[in-house]
């Protein structure tokens, strides 16, 4: 089987950025240009069917989205996967389980994203929420130490756990026989939530072994290609009756209760909110249509990427790494790891001189604390590679 080249896929894209190597597909990837059409599609349904349009996204369209992700996360139940505008939205969805409880115990990391860390410091500000970070220093070279001290806490017994599958700040992964080793590990009390953004549509996952026991967050802005608004979070089947709660929640049939409590549906509608805009699933759904019509699945997918970027490790000058003292927080060999490698410098300073230099030579990257974030994807090939290399050569060249 002769793959098509993937760069043509976006050509929209590529034309927008003219000039640039955009080397930031953890933090924006490019979209398909069948993704317009997808946007095109839902204005035009709009014009056609307006408040009937409903009907179709309930019936069609969330369906259709449901059945790409389980199809991909090797999942039997399609319908206990909801959606929403973002995985914060989720997230906090989740979290609304647990209000009335006299206290709230978390269990998470010192590398989770912006958005639940920034959550998780706000509610440890309240005298009833109690938050153990685990810490991911030199989680490289010592994983093994890491997971045994993640499952000493684990047997303490806490409400939640959430855990992110690839680390926003490393590209350090989770494997699935790691994420199964931890759900083994963790008292059924214990709510397990996996924050798979950085992994899914990049690496392949398989649930299959976690499904029914594991909450497992993702989007659209990364590499699901599908741009804003397609946050999504698998649930484990059960009475679920998150205080935080919207109209979305009502749909299909409702949890029946002698007491006239408020109704929820029996699947991962549960966990819907209220009105938002379902162009985003839309454009998940034509990309992934064109997408696997090509043959590039997930493994496929990664498999490419992962050529990428062994060429760059090959192809990187040891100058540039110099000139910015540049520390590699990956294995070398990338046997399993995100699609983005990062370097830290010796300083914050020195970090942002070094994105500066980049950003004025029309190269785009992002920095998170010392750490700067090289990222991958379908739209790159080797020869965008080679110019990166070529690029980072003669930048350290001119900062002498």
């Amino acid at each position: 089987m002769t793959l098509s080249n993937p760069k043509t896929y976006y050509s929209r894209f590529l034309e927008g950025h003219q000039g640039k190597l955009h080397f930031a597909a953890h933090s924006h990837h490019f979209w398909p240009d069948v993704s317009r059409e997808a946007q095109l599609e839902y204005w035009d349904d709009c014009a056609k069917l307006s408040d009937e349009k409903w009907e179709k996204i309930f019936t069609d369209v969330i369906p259709k989205a449901q059945a790409h992700l389980a199809q991909m996360l090797h999942l039997k139940h399609p319908e206990q996967i909801a959606f929403a505008p973002n995985t914060h939205e989720l997230s906090a969805r989740l979290l609304s389980l647990f209000l009335g409880k006299k206290s709230l115990n978390i269990l998470t990391t010192s590398s989770e994203f912006h958005s639940w860390r920034r959550q998780f410091l706000r509610l440890s500000e309240l005298n009833s929420v109690s938050i153990t970070q685990v810490s991911t220093d030199d989680i490289l070279a010592k994983k093994a130490t890491f997971l045994s001290e993640l499952k000493a806490h684990l047997s303490q017994g806490f409400d939640l756990l959430f855990l992110s599958q690839v680390f926003f700040d490393s590209g350090i992964a989770l494997t699935d026989s790691e994420m199964l080793e931890i759900l083994e590990a963790t008292p059924k009390e214990t709510l397990i939530v996996f924050d798979g953004y950085h992994a899914y549509g990049a690496i392949p996952t398989n649930l299959s072994k976690l499904e029914g026991r594991v909450f497992y967050l993702g989007g659209g802005y990364k590499y699901a290609q599908a741009g804003e608004g397609v946050g999504f979070m698998v649930i484990p089947k059960g009475h679920w009756r998150p205080a935080y709660t919207g109209w979305f929640a009502e749909f299909g049939e409702l949890s029946k209760s002698s007491q006239g409590q408020v109704g929820y549906s029996q699947d991962a509608l549960a966990f819907m909110g209220a009105t938002q805009d379902p162009s985003g699933l839309y454009r998940f759904n034509r990309v992934w249509d064109h997408l696997l019509s090509q043959h590039w699945d997930i493994p496929t997918i990664h498999n490419y990427v992962k050529n990428l970027q062994l060429h760059f490790l090959k192809t990187l000058p040891s100058e540039f790494l110099g000139r910015f003292q540049l520390k590699p927080l990956f294995d070398s060999s990338l046997d399993w790891h995100g699609h983005f490698l990062s370097f830290e410098a010796s300083t914050i300073d020195l970090a942002e001189d070094c994105l500066q230099s980049l950003k004025q030579a029309h190269i785009t990257i992002d920095r998170r604390g010392p750490r700067l974030r090289f990222g991958f994807g379908l739209y790159q090939d080797l020869k965008d590679v080679e110019e990166l290399c070529l690029s980072l050569k003669n930048l350290a060249r001119q900062n002498k």
